[in-house]
């Protein structure tokens, strides 16, 4: 089966006609007349979409909203949520969109709309979520649409407005923008909103700012350019966390189907009230922002997985996977490699005798020195309390012998300021060198090294101890 959907619809031939469309896609489809029987089925089963009318949304005795709500604020529900709205144009829904998309649904389509049209959104907002599923992630973003929670704490948005056409667009487009422009002047959210060239949008280079979202806007002969935008935009990794909606005039349902297929976000006709323009662009700008912050956090939790946090150096889980890399490639092109164990002579007695804070500014003028005196390609990692490794790819047993004194020599000529203290510290490293050609096991090439370490620190300290391959 594709999915489980559950269809929540009052109206028993709205659901049966929409049950039988999803299952000649082949989902698994689940129907419910009321919020109190969806709530039932949901605590059963994992539904992958929810597609809910929007005849739900003021429903005095379980409003749909507020169990979106629940479920978006408890634990960030990776379930795709999406209304039907019957009467886009009424007075009666003018909010209804704005309503939904605060509570945490991911669109509102407008009935009646097209089976390929409803199919390609689903698969375009479950392929959203599921990368959320597979990073083991909450679904952040709906969490920050509760309006009454974080509203407040959500930066500007930066809007694009870039034209797919060069040609003079239709009154009705020029209408609809200088609206648009018109609405979110001073609004607190709205950092900037801007037209830009298409070339500055799709060069290969960043811009020096980037926006938020795009809008493209496309007259009846450019929606297969527009398309083609759409889909360069979501493949560069320049711009693929960028938000495209495309507006266009008088898409055909397949290619409204095509571009969600293609990635677009949000695809709404030129006809589209302004309300829900600003209300669809909000909501894009609000995910945008969240995902950026989502990615920066996974980024922040993989650094501090692989790093050490006093020196910012790699740390020993990090090295020896590095240094497997480092194998495999010594194996293939026949060139040796050198491992370096370094140590701080004499280290406690800098800690008993200046204190654990000027040890540390040992450690971390240690660990700038190496960054200062090696190549981009050698690996420095701190190992344990004052040890360190450094691995050179590519270096033969001249070149790993004199990097080593040039850094022994770097280290001995650090200057530390030490407070009350009329002298600055003056520390050396004891140095273990071991030269490889990718046969020896890692951990014997680690043991080799301490080896050679300890010989270093038995020959007085601060001096460089060579050891032979195996």
């Amino acid at each position: 089966m594709a999915g489980r959907i559950l269809i929540i619809d009052p109206v028993p031939t709205n659901r049966m006609v929409l049950k039988a469309k999803l299952a000649l896609a082949h989902y698994d489809v689940s129907l419910a007349d009321s919020v109190q029987q969806a709530r039932k089925l949901a605590s059963t089963h994992v539904f992958e979409a929810v597609l809910a009318s929007t005849a739900l949304v003021n429903h005095s005795a379980d409003c749909i909203l507020e169990w979106v709500r629940g479920l978006r604020g408890s634990c960030g529900s990776a379930t795709t949520f999406i209304f039907m709205r019957d009467r886009p144009n009424s007075t009666s829904d003018c909010d209804v969109l704005n309503q939904c998309l605060s509570a945490g649904a991911d669109d509102v389509l407008n009935r009646p709309f097209s089976e390929d049209v409803l199919l390609a959104r689903i698969r375009n907002l479950m392929r959203s979520h599921a990368l959320d599923r597979e990073l083991g992630l909450p679904r952040g973003h709906h969490n920050v649409q509760h309006e009454t929670k974080t509203a407040k704490a959500l930066p500007p948005i930066n809007i694009a407005i870039a034209h797919v056409s060069s040609n003079t667009l239709s009154l009705q487009a020029n209408r609809l923008l200088g609206c648009l422009e018109e609405a979110f002047q001073g609004s607190p959210r709205t950092q900037s909103i801007k037209t830009i060239p298409l070339t500055v949008l799709t060069q290969p280079d960043s811009a020096p700012s980037e926006p938020d979202a795009v809008l493209l806007v496309a007259g009846r002969s450019d929606a297969e350019r527009a398309l083609s935008i759409t889909s360069q935009l979501r493949s560069r990794a320049r711009t693929q966390d960028l938000r495209v909606v495309l507006i266009a005039e008088d898409l055909a349902h397949f290619q409204i189907a095509r571009a969600f297929d293609l990635g677009a976000h949000d695809v709404v006709p030129l006809n589209v009230q302004t309300s829900d323009l600003v209300a669809r662009l909000r909501n894009q700008g609000k995910i945008h922002h969240v995902i950026r912050s989502k990615k920066h956090r996974v980024r922040e939790s993989l650094l501090q997985a692989i790093t050490d946090p006093l020196t910012g150096l790699y740390n020993r889980r990090y090295a020896a996977n590095r240094l497997v890399e480092m194998q495999r490639d010594c194996l293939a092109t026949g060139k040796h490699f050198a491992i370096l164990a370094f140590d701080v002579d004499h280290f406690k007695n800098v800690n008993d005798r200046y204190g654990h804070a000027i040890g540390d500014a040992v450690l971390t003028k240690l660990a700038d020195t190496l960054r200062k005196n090696l190549r981009d390609g050698d690996l420095i990692c701190r190992t344990g309390g004052e040890e360190f490794l450094v691995a050179l790819p590519h270096t033969d047993l001249a070149r790993a012998t004199t990097t080593a004194n040039r850094l022994r020599k770097a280290v001995g000529a650090l200057d530390i300021t030490v407070k009350n203290h009329a002298t600055p510290l003056r520390v050396t490293v004891s140095i273990g060198l071991s030269l490889q050609d990718g046969k020896m096991p890692i951990p014997e090439m680690l043991d080799q090294a301490d080896r050679a370490l300890y010989q270093a620190k038995a020959r007085g300290r601060n001096v460089v101890a060579m050891a032979a391959a195996a």
